[in-house]
């Protein structure tokens, strides 16, 4: 459920910057969709990255974008294949978003004799293009991962506590098994 959060928290933010940094502008969707049109069209320009990618005016833009991603979905997952899983969840995401774009921009697309193999493509372009996540992600996961090691308190050498009354426990009890006193608040 992690993976499914950060997938749909880094396209969101991924369309965002993909728009701003790429200058996409509102296509003619109808009327309630128009207000999330930089949602679709940015799922729309993420997944044609191969033909952004192309063009050197876009790269620079492109590459910032999916490394945005990558750094935005690493805390949703742990280092290895679960950072894989997070990277799915944004191309699947990416899929159907930009297929919802397309279908409000192409009306006959539903009813074309080769939607099938379309929408095939369709979802496999956008997984595809989702791993373009990965080579930030993992750098980044690790570095948590990292992070979190550090900020653990270190295994103590020996647990040992004394009571007044002279018993000697080889544990952190609450109450002194010998005359029933509080050993410590919790």
């Amino acid at each position: 459920m992690k993976n499914l959060l950060g997938g749909l928290i880094g396209v969101l933010i991924g369309t965002f910057v993909l728009v701003s940094l790429a200058g996409i502008t509102s296509p003619a969707y109808y009327w309630p969709y128009s207000t999330i049109w930089i949602i679709l069209s940015g799922s729309s320009g993420l997944i044609s990255t191969i033909n952004g990618i192309s063009d050197p005016s876009l790269l620079l833009g492109y590459i910032l974008t999916w490394i945005i991603i990558g750094v935005v979905i690493s805390p949703f997952s742990k280092k290895g294949w679960n950072t894989v899983r997070s990277a799915v969840w944004v191309g699947m995401i990416l899929g159907i978003l930009s297929l919802v774009s397309v279908l409000l921009l192409d009306a006959d697309y539903w009813t074309s004799p080769t939607r099938n193999i379309d929408l095939v493509y369709h979802f496999v372009t956008s997984l595809s293009v989702s791993l373009c996540a990965i080579p930030s992600a993992l750098p980044t996961t690790l570095v948590i991962d990292r992070i979190k090691k550090q900020a653990e308190m270190p295994i103590p050498e020996k647990i040992e506590t004394s009571c007044e009354c002279g018993a000697v426990f080889k544990s952190n009890p609450l109450i002194c098994s010998e005359c029933g006193k509080q050993l410590r608040d919790d």
